[in-house]
């Protein structure tokens, strides 16, 4: 019915209706990449509102950039059926609303909010009906698990976790996983007809087989060879906007070239004195040559004027960082042996571990890559990088900008130790780190 009045002309899948119509007062949908289901939520919230008058029904998002895209859903279905007169006993009537960026009040008093992931902000609502979009993504999501369950408590509201896995960690993993009293719906790609044949054939050929796996079959994927723990990596992540450093800022850069499958990873973190550094840069370069690479990197030398460029100059990224060199102040051309990529990726861990660095919430790509990134023992070594078919793009980008916020040298640098800590990162990692050259910063 509120389909055909907002002249949308769709039939709902098996699934939507299946979780539509199941009155349980605890849901959890477990579903693919591209289903439909902020739609689905958009839809039944819309539904819910208009149907039972002055009820609160809350939207929870992982970054207030999600927060804004799943109220766009609402606020267009709100604008279709806005322009539909609806007759009742021969007299006619149209929906009144009041709209905002991400809520609205409907004429008969209900209410719709889109808010993002923050506990606090769940504060002083009581709300009728809540949904968590991407709950996997969540950092704090077991605070966000009682700031929900407190904000529905006194209405018997209904609660509803939506998410593709993001591994075997967090609220939405242990609620599908082993909590009892969630109804659950498992939605997958053969029920989602709108994705093609077509469609699955191209992803399946540039996904890797753990990518698929994750986001396209819906499987937790264990981490246990994880280098770096998913729930420090959620610890570092705030939702805003990387923007230009402030006054009394400094900004240094990082730059992994990108080889063969690989794209090329532009990393700007702004350095506080109080705070420690903060992303304020992060461009991705697919299949771009390399006068555009040039081109984007210098921009960025441009906008944040960085008191250091560290660049990746193993391989085919020497003849770009020696391009770079002519052109920029305070480059630092890395050439990244094994002795120094196991230096460089412990700084950032422990950089991570110490909360000395923020994430932005939609910096997705790289925060995957972070939860993804191993330290496996091979043959007696230790390897550091993404699992077979992944990629750590973002990840080297990230580790060369912090160093070079944390070192002084600007000359050519081979191997180095520039940050000891007493830390107990793994036997094999500390004797790794024993045994490579030591020189000043």
């Amino acid at each position: 019915m509120l389909l055909r009045l907002a002249g949308h002309g769709l039939t709902l899948y098996g699934w939507q209706r299946r979780f539509i119509d199941d009155s349980s007062r605890f849901r959890i949908l477990l579903k693919p990449r591209g289903a439909g289901a902020t739609f689905t939520i958009a839809l039944e919230a819309l539904t819910n509102a208009l149907l039972k008058p002055k009820t609160t029904t809350i939207l929870l998002s992982y970054s207030l950039r999600q927060s804004l895209e799943i109220f766009r859903h609402v606020k267009e279905l709100l604008e279709k059926i806005s322009s539909n007169t609806v007759k009742l006993n021969g007299l006619p009537y149209r929906l009144q609303h009041t709209t905002g960026q991400r809520s609205t009040m409907l004429g008969n008093g209900s209410r719709i909010i889109s808010l993002p992931n923050n506990p606090e902000t769940l504060r002083g609502y009581r709300a009728d009906n809540l949904y968590v979009d991407e709950a996997a993504l969540f950092r704090d999501d077991f605070r966000i698990r009682t700031a929900v369950m407190f904000t529905t408590v006194a209405r018997q509201g209904r609660v509803v976790l939506a998410s593709t896995p993001k591994g075997k960690r967090g609220w939405f993993y242990t609620a599908w996983a082993g909590e009892q009293g969630w109804s659950k719906h498992l939605v997958t790609l053969g029920e989602c007809p709108h994705i093609s044949k077509e469609d699955v054939e191209g992803l399946r050929r540039v996904m890797s087989d753990l990518e698929w796996r994750q986001e396209m079959e819906c499987e937790f994927l264990d981490e246990a060879n994880a280098f770096i723990p998913y729930e420090k990596i959620l610890e570092c992540v705030q939702d805003y906007v990387p923007a230009k450093p402030d006054p009394g800022e400094q900004a240094f850069i990082g730059v992994d070239f990108g080889r063969y499958r690989d794209s090329t990873v532009i990393v700007g973190v702004a350095r506080n004195p109080e705070t420690g550094l903060r992303i304020c840069y992060l461009e991705e370069l697919r299949r771009k040559s390399f006068d555009e690479q040039l081109s984007a990197i210098l921009r960025a030398v441009e906008a944040l004027h960085p008191a250091r460029v560290a660049v990746d100059s193993t391989g085919m990224g020497a003849p770009l960082a020696e391009t770079l060199s002519k052109q920029v102040q305070g480059l630092i051309p890395v050439t990244i042996t094994a002795s120094l990529k196991t230096t460089l990726i412990t700084n950032l861990r422990n950089t991570i571990l110490q909360h000395q660095i923020t994430i932005p919430a939609d910096a997705t790509s790289l925060i995957n890559q972070l939860r993804l990134f191993q330290q496996v023992e091979e043959g007696g070594h230790i390897r550091y990088g993404a699992p077979p078919g992944e990629h750590d793009d973002h990840v080297i980008a990230l580790a060369l900008a912090c160093y070079a916020a944390q070192t002084t040298t600007t000359s050519k640098v081979e191997a180095v130790s520039f940050w000891r800590w007493p830390t107990t990162y793994g036997a094999h990692a500390s004797e790794q780190q024993d045994k490579q050259e030591q020189l000043p910063p």
